[in-house]
């Protein structure tokens, strides 16, 4: 029996290209999407509210400069615990209250979690971690300080469609 079961939504060439047009401009006008794909307005305003309905568009962000907002330093924090199942509880509330963890994720593997964290710079960071580590019973914790990037992205590429589809 397979760990995971992913249910993909039916998706064909036009909702592709519509996705990847919003990934790069969710501004885009429903008639720029509709000129772009050879549809009418309404059949693209049809086909981006079913994608939504479906939850392959989750929602729509602006895309920020860090740097600008006062937040340079980009850490990542590998974590180990203890006991995994009660760390679950207090990781997953500790980063729904911090807004400067960017993202957090279960791993499998030599770390437990892995955290994406963003920060004013040192000081900033050294609390964040203090009250990370004081949150759980945490075995232990490497951190990652980002000198400089080369890709940052959000943007997911559709897998493949089948043959026949």
């Amino acid at each position: 029996m397979p760990i995971c079961m992913y249910t993909i939504a039916m998706i064909d060439e036009i909702d592709r290209k519509l996705i990847d047009m919003l990934q790069g401009n969710a501004r885009l006008s429903n008639a720029e999407m509709a000129e772009a794909v050879g549809l009418t307005v309404s059949s693209v305003h049809e086909r981006v509210k079913k994608l939504e309905r479906k939850g392959v568009i989750k929602g729509y962000v602006a895309v920020l400069d860090p740097d600008k907002l006062g937040k340079p330093l980009l850490a990542f924090l590998r974590l180990t615990v203890s006991s995994h199942e009660s760390a679950q509880t207090s990781i997953r509330a500790l980063c729904e209250s911090e807004p400067d963890i960017l993202e957090c994720h279960n791993v499998a593997g030599e770390d437990c979690f892995i955290l994406k964290i963003r920060a004013e710079g040192p000081k900033q960071l050294e609390r964040l971690l203090s009250a990370i580590r004081n949150s759980t019973d945490t075995g232990r914790s490497v951190t990652n300080i980002v000198l400089s990037s080369y890709k940052e992205s959000s943007r997911v590429a559709p897998a493949p469609m089948e043959q026949g589809d």
